[in-house]
């Protein structure tokens, strides 16, 4: 009977959907350039991608993305959050490692509109 509830918890539980740790750059071209950088993590169900990431020098900076994944393709909406706007859409790229190991997993995401890129990466498998 044990046995049996440890079973049904375990299974009523889902599986653990932790977030992996991911570095951002951003590259905006306005009436200058801007460069930001961020460290956060993300979190994947399925195809999506997302989470908020902590700008590296500005404590008060946070930004959130969230990254539809298809296949080798990527579409995400990209916000400000302490400015307060409302996102902007990017297309890109994704690449995992053709031949990952247990400490070694790298992944890139590489996004751009008209004004924008942002490059995310990824080095370290999830413990």
């Amino acid at each position: 009977m044990k046995r049996l509830l440890v079973l049904c918890s375990v299974l009523l539980a889902g599986p653990a959907q932790a977030g992996q740790e991911w570095e951002l750059i951003s590259v905006t071209r306005g009436p200058a350039w801007e460069v930001n950088e961020a460290k956060g993590t993300l979190k994947q169900n399925g195809k999506i991608l997302e989470g908020v990431l902590k700008d590296r020098t500005d404590s008060k900076a946070d930004y959130q993305i969230r990254i539809v994944l298809n296949g080798e393709r990527a579409e995400a909406t990209f916000r400000f959050i302490s400015e307060n706007d409302k996102g902007t859409k990017l297309t890109g790229i994704y690449k995992k490692a053709a031949n990952p190991t247990k400490a070694h997993c790298p992944e890139q995401i590489q996004l751009m509109n008209s004004f924008q890129y942002i490059g995310l990466a990824r080095d370290r498998c999830a413990p």
